[in-house]
C-alpha cells in the first residue's frame, strides 16, 4: 500500500508536470513588457539616421543658394531695385563716391597709358595688338574696382537711373541728383588722379609725356558728330559691362562680364567722358596745348551726350520695352 502511494504521487508529480501544473518555484515568469530592441545594423544606421538628414540638408542648401547667373528680366528688374537705392542718397554720400569712382576710372586710364605708351615699336609693327593691348589692360580693371566696391560712375547711373525712372520707381529729380552728384564727383577724382600722377612723375619719360600728350591732342581735334557717335558707341557697351556684372553672382564672373565690353569699346577707340576727364587732365599737364573750352565743349559736352543716348536708348530703354512693357 505505501508502495502503491508512492507510486501514484511520483506519477502525478510527473503528470502534473507535464500537463502544466509545475510547482511554484518551477512557473514560468510572464514576459517582460520591454523587450530589448534589435539593434540595426550599421549600413542600416546610416541610411536611416545620418543619409536621410544629410540628402535633406544638401537639397535644402542647394534650393537657398542663388543661382550662378540671373536671367535678363531679373537683371532688369535688379537694375530698378538699384536706381530705387541710388535715389535715397545722400548728396555728400553720392559725391564721394562718385569722387572714388572718378579716381578708380583715372588709375585705370593711368595704367592703360603708361602700357600703350611704352610699346611704340608695337604700335608701329602691329598695331592692330597694340590697340586690343591697350583695350585688355587698364580701364577694365578701373571699372571692375568701382563695381565692387560701389563707387558711384555717371556713365554707368545714366543706364540704372533712366531704368528705375522708366518702372516708375524713381523720379525725374531723383535722377537729376544722382546725375549732377556723379558726374562732378568723377570729374574731380579724375583731375585729382591726374595731378597725383604728374607728381609722381609717372609719366615724366620722353616716350610716356609724348604719347599722352598726342592722345590729348587727338581727343579735342575730332568733330562733334564723331565725338557724339564714338560716345553713343562707348556707353552703350560699358553699360552692358554694368549689367553683365549684375548678372553675376560670383566675383570671377562680374570680373569676366566686365571685361569683354569694355576691352572692346577702348580697342575700337570709343569714347568715354570719364575716362577722357583723366585722360585729356594728364595731357594738359604733360604739356598738350589745350585750352579749357576745348577741353570741356570740344570733347565732354558731345561725348557726354552720347554717352546718355547709347545708355538711355539701347540699354535702358531697349530692356524696359522688352522685359517691362511688353512683359
Amino acid at each position: 500500500m505505501v508502495l502503491a502511494s508512492a507510486a501514484v504521487s511520483k506519477t502525478g508529480v510527473r503528470g502534473g508536470a507535464r500537463t502544466g501544473t509545475a510547482r511554484p518555484s518551477q512557473a514560468r515568469r510572464p514576459p517582460s513588457r520591454f523587450r530589448p530592441r534589435c539593434r540595426p545594423a550599421a549600413g542600416e544606421r546610416r541610411a536611416g539616421r545620418t543619409d536621410a538628414p544629410r540628402r535633406g540638408n544638401v537639397a535644402a542648401r542647394s534650393a537657398a543658394s542663388p543661382p550662378s547667373a540671373l536671367a535678363p528680366p531679373a537683371v532688369y528688374k535688379a537694375a530698378c531695385s538699384t536706381a530705387e537705392a541710388k535715389a535715397k542718397y545722400s548728396w555728400d554720400k553720392t559725391l564721394v563716391l562718385g569722387f572714388l569712382a572718378g579716381s578708380l576710372i583715372g588709375i585705370g586710364a593711368l595704367l592703360c597709358s603708361v602700357v600703350s605708351g611704352s610699346s611704340p615699336g608695337l604700335a608701329s609693327s602691329d598695331p592692330g595688338l597694340a590697340s586690343f593691348l591697350k583695350g585688355a589692360i587698364g580701364l577694365p580693371a578701373g571699372l571692375s574696382m568701382v563695381v565692387l566696391t560701389g563707387a558711384e560712375l555717371f556713365t554707368g547711373n545714366v543706364f540704372v537711373m533712366i531704368s528705375g525712372l522708366l518702372a516708375g520707381r524713381v523720379k525725374a529729380m531723383d535722377l537729376l541728383k544722382n546725375w549732377f552728384w556723379s558726374f562732378n564727383g568723377n570729374f574731380a577724382g579724375s583731375v585729382f588722379v591726374a595731378f597725383l600722377s604728374f607728381l609722381a612723375c609717372t609719366t615724366s619719360s620722353e616716350a610716356l609725356t609724348a604719347a599722352v600728350t598726342k592722345a590729348a591732342v587727338a581727343k579735342v581735334s575730332m568733330s562733334f558728330g564723331v565725338l557724339f557717335a564714338k560716345g553713343v558707341l562707348c556707353n552703350w557697351l560699358v553699360c552692358l559691362a554694368v549689367w553683365m556684372a549684375m548678372a553675376s553672382n560670383t566675383v570671377p564672373g562680374k570680373l569676366l562680364g566686365i571685361f569683354i565690353p569694355i576691352s572692346t569699346f577702348v580697342t575700337l577707340g570709343a569714347e568715354h567722358s570719364i575716362a577722357n576727364q583723366f585722360l585729356i587732365s594728364q595731357g594738359i599737364l604733360a604739356g598738350a596745348d589745350i585750352s579749357i573750352k576745348q577741353f570741356l565743349v570740344g570733347n565732354m559736352l558731345p561725348v557726354t551726350l552720347g554717352n546718355i543716348v547709347g545708355s538711355a536708348v539701347f540699354v535702358a530703354l531697349a530692356h524696359w520695352y522688352a522685359y517691362d512693357l511688353r512683359a
